[in-house]
């Protein structure tokens, strides 16, 4: 029986809606599955896929000389990295990477392949090829930006500024020891990249800039330090030595103005220099100072007062043995010296016999005073070496000996040169300062380091008699006559070492130090500067292959820093109150110059000038050999505000009759006083100067 048309179409409904309802079900079902039961794991997989977590590195600070000149800054900088998990076609992507890198094709897809999900193809990408990086628009490849550090003098100062790694941190030098001024924490943040693996940005605050680190002000001179390289380069290349360096600091202050070390290496590729290069030999390689140390023993025999300028030590023609063994010899074959011509002809036995009149407990005291044994309290960069005194009770018999002319002990070179500028800031050891302050992003200061004296070492009088004594160093008859500057008069002081050898236990007779260390002007020290060269060779004498790279230095140093250069003329009888300020350095009778010393008259502990303290007993010089019946009685007695009569007293009586008159002393010559300015009689002034012309053995 026929099924009627009606029927027919009713079942086919019914079947239809059977088969859309089964699919429903079935799309639901699945739905169900994936935006339920499997939710997490597939959100994970897209997370997986597309977020990934971005480390926004800081904005480093900057590094900037004494004139605000960078010297190391920040630059906007790329880092390419492909994504395999998401990377499609890798040979053609390979293809067009070796051509946009110029790299070889095979080696990079060789280190590409491996990686299944994040590798990093370069950093450091110019601005330039960051932009034109993601311009290319290639399937799994990201390019992140950030900045790289560069030092835009090359190697200059690289030695102190030190180098950044890969991620942005200090790994050597001020860029180590100031990572936390000069680094600000970084911040992560989650971000989504596209099918193609481009960032995108998923809100405003991940757009915002890194965070900035502050920034730190040197007290270099980036000017002065190009002049101290490119010299101590040439010098080390020219005397075939193996090292150089050179080191220059304002003795009023501490203030390092240059740091040269040679070889160098530059920072901006600091990988392909060797451990050697880069190490910072002016901080961590103590040598043995040699005839520089002299300085130093006869300032502890005059501040004791066992020595005078004029003292006089026989000299043994050039052999002296110590503890009947040891010998101990002179380049030049001396009779007898005064402690002046000790220091300017380089004596050592004349040295060695003025450190056994101190002794060795006395010797020691005096040396650790000037720092020597110890660091020199420098804030950065870290690293620094305390070189090599031992115990004055592990000294043997001949130690005291060695030690005074520079054998037996070693220093640095930044302990040396701060020791040396002590004797031209007046005998006050600074604290040596290369951070002159910390700034923080905004530029206001979180840090600033002034001027800080670590001690007086010595009287002003031992300091100025010792820098008179190195003046004549650099004069005719002197070992440092090649570091003088006309127009810059120095003082100085040469040294020549012997290398230890510890394989043979000896002094080498061929390796030396040559060093040649100095202030100027010599009136007013503005800049004390040292130089060493390590094994010169075929001249290795401090006078002879250091002292032209010192005066080649400070001759050009000196302008820059404003310092005016010398008339050539000879000085006035009666300096210039202002010029006489600090003083100029005392001349001894041998020595043929017309200059005033200025000496304080010393006060009390409340203030007021008073009764000369125990060490100006140290300070007077020796009595001239004149018939008493030639000289006037000395005046005690001293009236306020009336000009004492003190002709025919010897320093001591002077300083001693001044204290009651209020007066400043300024002098020139040793032994009696034979005139005097203003005039007996005359009416004085509290601090009033009155100058004072000592003369007569």
């Amino acid at each position: 029986m026929r099924q009627r048309l009606p029927d027919i179409m009713r079942n086919r409904n019914r079947i239809m809606l059977f088969l859309f309802a089964a699919l429903f079900l079935a799309v639901a079902a699945r739905a169900f599955q994936l935006q339920v039961i499997e939710r997490e794991r597939l959100m994970g997989k897209s997370r997986e896929n597309t977020q990934r977590t971005l480390t926004l590195n800081s904005l480093r600070g900057d590094i900037y000389d004494c004139r605000l000149e960078k010297l190391a800054t920040s630059v906007p900088s790329g880092t390419l990295s492909v994504h395999g998990a998401i990377m499609k076609e890798p040979g053609e992507i390979f293809r067009l990477l070796s051509e946009f890198l110029d790299m070889d094709y095979e080696s990079l897809a060789l280190r590409l392949e491996g990686a299944s999900r994040y590798a990093v193809v370069k950093r450091n990408l110019t601005e330039e090829e960051t932009e034109r990086a993601e311009a290319l628009r290639i399937p799994g490849v990201t390019v992140e930006k950030g900045y790289r550090r560069i030092y835009p003098n090359g190697s200059l100062a690289a030695h102190l500024l030190g180098f950044v790694g890969v991620d942005g941190n200090g790994l050597e030098g001020l860029e180590l020891s100031l990572n936390s001024s000069l680094m600000a924490p970084p911040r992560k943040i989650r971000v989504t990249s596209d099918k193609r693996g481009r960032v995108i940005l998923n809100s405003a605050e991940e757009a915002q800039e890194a965070p900035r680190g502050g920034s730190v002000v040197l007290t270099l001179d980036r000017r002065i330090q190009q002049i101290a390289e490119r010299e101590i380069a040439a010098a080390v290349e020219r005397n075939n030595a193996r090292s150089g360096m050179a080191i220059a600091v304002r003795p009023s202050t501490g203030e390092i103005v240059a740091s040269a070390v040679y070889p160098s290496f530059d920072p901006n590729n600091y990988g392909s220099a060797d451990t050697e290069a880069r190490r910072n030999m002016i901080l961590t390689d103590p040598f043995e100072p040699g005839s520089t140390f002299k300085v130093f023993t006869v300032a502890a025999g005059l501040e004791e007062g066992l020595i005078s300028p004029d003292s006089t030590f026989y000299c043994e023609n050039g052999l002296y043995k110590v503890d009947g063994d040891t010998a101990i010899r002179d380049t030049g074959t001396y009779g007898d010296l005064s402690v002046s011509q000790i220091v300017q002809k380089s004596s050592n036995i004349g040295a060695a016999k003025i450190g056994e009149r101190l002794g060795p407990r006395k010797l020691y005291n005096y040396l650790t005073r000037f720092s020597f044994g110890e660091k020199t309290a420098l804030a950065y960069p870290s690293g620094e070496s305390a070189g090599m005194l031992r115990p004055v009770r592990q000294w043997h018999v001949v130690d005291a000996s060695n030690i005074s002319f520079g054998q037996g002990l070693s220093v640095t070179a930044l302990q040396l040169v701060m020791a040396v500028a002590a004797l031209g800031n007046d005998g006050a050891l600074m604290r040596p300062m290369l951070v002159s302050r910390v700034m923080d992003s905004e530029g206001g200061v979180i840090e600033s380091r002034e001027p800080e004296i670590i001690r007086q070492v010595v009287s002003p009088l031992t300091a100025r008699q010792i820098l008179a004594m190195m003046r004549m160093v650099a004069l005719k008859g002197g070992t440092g006559t090649r570091g003088d500057i006309p127009e810059y008069p120095v003082a100085s002081k040469t040294g020549t070492s012997q290398k230890w050898s510890s394989a043979s236990g000896q002094y080498s007779h061929d390796r030396f130090i040559a060093s040649y260390v100095g202030l100027a002007p010599y009136e007013k020290p503005e800049l004390c500067l040292l130089v060493v060269l390590d094994e010169p060779w075929p001249s290795y004498y401090g006078g002879v292959a250091a002292a032209p790279v010192f005066k080649a230095i400070m001759r050009e140093a000196l302008p820059l820093l404003d310092v005016p250069p010398s008339d050539g003329e000879a000085p006035p009888r009666w300096p210039k109150p202002e010029r006489a300020s600090r003083g100029a350095p005392g001349v001894m009778s041998d020595y043929s110059g017309a200059n005033f010393v200025r000496m304080p008259i010393p006060k009390n502990d409340k203030g007021a000038q008073g009764p000369i303290p125990a060490f100006a007993e140290a300070l007077e010089l020796p009595e001239a050999k004149v018939s008493p019946a030639s000289l006037p009685v000395p005046r005690r007695a001293a009236t306020p505000g009336i000009m004492p009569d003190v002709r025919g007293l010897s320093m001591r009586e002077v300083l001693d009759l001044l204290s009651a008159s209020e007066l400043s002393l300024e002098y020139q010559g040793s032994g009696l006083a034979v005139a005097q300015e203003p005039a007996p009689g005359a009416r004085t002034g509290p601090g009033q100067l009155a100058r004072v012309t000592f003369a007569g053995r």
